[in-house]
């Protein structure tokens, strides 16, 4: 393994080796199941990142699996540049059933949430001839040149600013100074996400959603939601919007991550029909919102299974009540230990966990991952310590984090 990490860090990424070897172990993982991960001295990890959310029912389910393979055997084409192919429809229609909207709406299959994200802004400045958009501060987006323009921290864009500084994104904070910026009628679109993560579990709520819809609505400004890590069964339901109880409807919402169980890339663009057809109709653009692997059927087959499965999951009494134990036993810690551990926030297998100070998150994330539990740090919060639960996450784990965070508490201390 000496050599492995050698040529991983000559020949790949030195940078993340570096940082690695700066945690105390650099893990060479050979295998997933669940949520754990195994290494090369075949040590358990315990996962609390899950890809970033993407694996939402584990690593290797084998509904999954058995979905992906059935695809190859069948020898479904990867993708049909010159012809139709028979899953995007059936997705499209239990995409927009899920999500209960109502009206016409059409879904159109990218590759990943970036794209979805650079594609509802083209429809936007298209259909409403402007060119900014309002975007909220805490915000995370993507990491193409473009996206990291909708993020208001400079921490993503440091050493190459040339290529993501312009004036076309302005940011507001709450909803009552997004209201205000939307009445100008500049902004071709409004995008927000239900739930912001990487910003320690900030909320839109439906008060506050309503708000920013009216608004939008008056001034001809288009509503775009990203759910790109909130939707489709992370937070309870089929889409944040849901789960928070909106009665707001957007102009386009965005999905990826949990559709394809971190299996194959693929993202969704659900957009009013009249907006998508405005778009795609004219002469020459109706594959402008696409790119070599949009459109994957091996993804769409995935992504209908996923479906399937959440339909089950999410009427499953037995569902809510074992993600409700891990939120009191998260919650239990807080009221135990006020001084360090101020705050929990848990949507569903989602939770966020806000520390005394930043160097008490980093020291709680680090004790953590040297007892093989991996976890992220918020990195517009980096006080927060973020939990990307599988929906099969096992009481082991869960109990074992508590342990560490309850020690670091208990026998560490703040800083």
């Amino acid at each position: 393994m000496t050599t492995l990490l050698s040529d991983y860090s000559r020949f790949v990424n030195q940078g993340w080796a570096e940082m690695l070897n700066a945690l105390g172990a650099s893990p060479v993982f050979l295998r997933a199941e669940g949520d754990r991960l195994y290494d090369s001295d075949d040590n358990v990890w315990f996962d609390f990142i899950g890809h970033y959310g993407a694996t939402l029912f584990g690593h290797g389910f084998e509904p999954l699996k058995t979905a992906l393979k059935r695809s190859l055997d069948e020898q479904i084409p990867a993708g049909a540049p010159l012809g139709i192919t028979a899953l995007a429809p059936r997705l499209a229609k239990m995409l927009i059933e899920r999500l209960e909207l109502r009206g016409n709406w059409n879904n159109w299959t990218l590759s990943t949430g970036a794209e979805a994200v650079e594609a509802a802004l083209k429809i936007a400045v298209s259909s409403t001839g402007r060119r900014k958009v309002l975007a909220r501060r805490g915000a995370f987006h993507g990491l193409t040149t473009f996206t990291l323009q909708l993020t208001d921290h400079t921490l993503w864009r440091q050493g190459y600013e040339i290529l993501t500084e312009s004036d076309i994104v302005d940011f507001f904070d709450d909803a009552e100074e997004g209201v205000q910026q939307i009445a100008s009628a500049q902004y071709a679109a409004l995008l927000v996400e239900p739930v912001q993560a990487i910003a320690g579990g900030r909320i839109l709520s439906a008060f506050e959603a309503s708000a920013l819809r009216e608004a939008c609505t008056y001034s001809g400004t288009l509503f775009i939601t990203d759910e790109v890590f909130s939707g489709m069964g992370r937070c309870g339901a089929y889409s944040a919007m849901q789960a928070l109880g909106w009665q707001t409807e957007p102009d386009m919402i965005l999905l990826s991550k949990t559709l394809t169980g971190g299996l194959v890339p693929s993202a969704q663009l659900v957009v009013r029909q009249t907006l998508f057809s405005e778009f795609t109709l004219r002469p020459g653009c109706s594959r402008l919102l696409a790119s070599t692997f949009a459109g994957n059927p091996l993804g769409q087959t995935v992504a209908l299974e996923v479906l399937t499965i959440l339909d089950r999951v999410l009427l499953d009494p037995a569902f809510g009540q074992q993600q409700a134990c891990f939120a009191a036993q998260l919650g239990e810690l807080a009221r135990a230990h006020p001084s360090y551990l101020v705050n929990v926030v848990s949507l569903t297998n989602l939770h966020f966990l806000r520390f005394a100070s930043t160097g008490l998150a980093w020291k709680v994330w680090r004790y953590l991952h040297a007892n093989r539990i991996l976890t992220t740090i918020c990195s517009h919060r980096p006080d927060t310590l973020k939990l990307i639960c599988a929906l099969n996450q096992t009481t082991e784990s869960q109990n074992a984090l508590c342990d560490v965070i309850q020690y670091v508490c208990e026998e560490v201390g703040g800083v």
